[in-house]
């Protein structure tokens, strides 16, 4: 993609063709991370990486899955650096306080269902129902196939209806 000449039109051009997709990438974000702090730095990081990188993209159509997949690096990224952190800190998980995000993440029976998916599982569900991504673009950001990414979304369903019935029946 080529920009304005200006460094303030290509300021503005870029923020017209990234600002949609700020809320979408915080969202995923928050859902990969449980932290909004860390969603927002996420966020940000991801943000700067595509300022660097938008000059290779050659199809605009393509620039959400791209971004949300630079997104998701960026988070995948920063959850590395917290378990490095946490195993090095030796701070066992039972002893972390959960943030505010995190307990209202979990206020439903679906959500906490969600959360309790595996970190790969869970990308695509938050991909697919909560951004209401189609399928290709969702299979473009998690670097898999369609047919992967369809089957790791039906798997992923079907480990959460055990939960909801389980959920069900503890009520």
């Amino acid at each position: 993609m080529q920009f304005g000449g200006s460094d303030v039109a290509r300021d503005r051009e870029f923020a017209e063709l990234l600002g949609p997709l700020i809320e979408p990438g915080f969202r995923l974000a928050l859902a990969m991370l449980r932290d909004a702090a860390a969603a927002e730095d996420a966020v940000q990081e991801a943000s700067f990486t595509a300022w660097r990188k938008i000059g290779r993209m050659n199809d605009r159509g393509k620039l959400r899955p791209w971004f949300l997949g630079v997104v998701a690096n960026k988070c995948r990224n920063a959850r590395r650096r917290k378990w490095v952190a946490d195993v090095s800190l030796g701070v066992p998980e039972h002893l972390s306080v959960p943030s505010t995000e995190e307990i209202s993440l979990r206020g439903t029976d679906l959500r906490r269902a969600v959360a309790r998916l595996r970190h790969d599982d869970r990308l695509v569900v938050v991909l697919y129902f909560y951004l209401d991504m189609p399928l290709d673009e969702v299979a473009a950001v998690t670097r898999s196939s369609t047919g992967a990414t369809r089957a790791r979304l039906y798997r992923s369903i079907r480990r959460l209806r055990p939960d909801m019935i389980l959920e069900e029946a503890l009520r």
